[in-house]
């Protein structure tokens, strides 16, 4: 009985993570998360077909390679969500994500309502805006992410575009440059990014040379299995 409830779990778990991916592909732009999430669904279901006929080792091996990936998916969560922000800094940069053609990504516009929440309460500090473009994006992200704060109130002025990003390390070594063109020496900078991002971005920032605090930001629920799985290997490996 304990064994068909186990593979009905893992066979239930397996099948909703190849929808979820399946669904993102047909609605958002693909990336490497996406695939990682089919391929741990397809994990699933293989280990619910040949359940009965593994050997126990494998079987731990497994239970403890999943417990491992679901304790930093939490990890990564409840570490983002403890912003450290003062609203006190010179300038905040808000790191970029997908843009559907000319449409910003709900990731997108969640990461920019935080930096319009933050210039409300800080409107001194100048905004950095960072993103390169990407396949199935009709611009660059920092483009578009100028254009949104511009419509909702942001000064022109206080915006710094940065357009040619492809990475969080590239966001951040570009977006040093421009701040040490513009704002003295010894200035004060925030990040903005979603919640499950903060951990490594705060490492790329230090290593960038940027002593930064953060703002984060909820990622849309449906997103969850791949930013979080894509997010948790890129950490490891990082840290490995």
């Amino acid at each position: 009985m304990a064994h068909t409830v186990v593979r009905a779990v893992l066979g239930v778990l397996g099948l909703a993570l190849i929808a979820n991916a399946a669904w993102l592909a047909m609605t958002a732009n693909r990336n490497v998360g996406m695939a990682l999430v089919a391929a741990s669904g397809l994990f699933f279901l293989i280990w619910a077909a040949a359940y009965r006929r593994l050997p126990r080792l494998l079987h731990v091996v497994a239970t403890l390679l999943t417990a491992a990936m679901v304790g930093l998916a939490g990890f990564l969560g409840w570490s983002g969500t403890r912003n450290t922000v003062t609203y006190r800094e010179d300038a905040v940069v808000v790191l970029g994500a997908a843009v559907h053609g000319s449409t910003l990504s709900p990731t997108l516009e969640r990461r920019l309502d935080a930096a319009l929440a933050y210039h409300a309460l800080n409107p001194h500090a100048l905004v950095v805006v960072t993103g390169g473009q990407g396949p199935g994006e009709d611009l660059p992200e920092g483009d578009a992410m100028r254009a949104y704060l511009v419509a909702h109130g942001v000064p022109e002025a206080s915006v710094l575009v940065e357009d040619r990003a492809t990475s969080t390390e590239e966001n951040f070594a570009f977006s040093r440059r421009l701040l040490d063109a513009t704002l003295p020496a010894g200035y004060s900078v925030a990040f903005v990014t979603s919640e499950f991002h903060v951990v490594r971005a705060e490492r790329i920032a230090a290593a960038s040379g940027l002593k930064a605090t953060h703002l984060s930001c909820p990622t849309p629920w449906y997103f969850w299995p791949t930013n979080y799985l894509r997010e948790s290997l890129a950490l490891a490996a990082s840290l490995l």
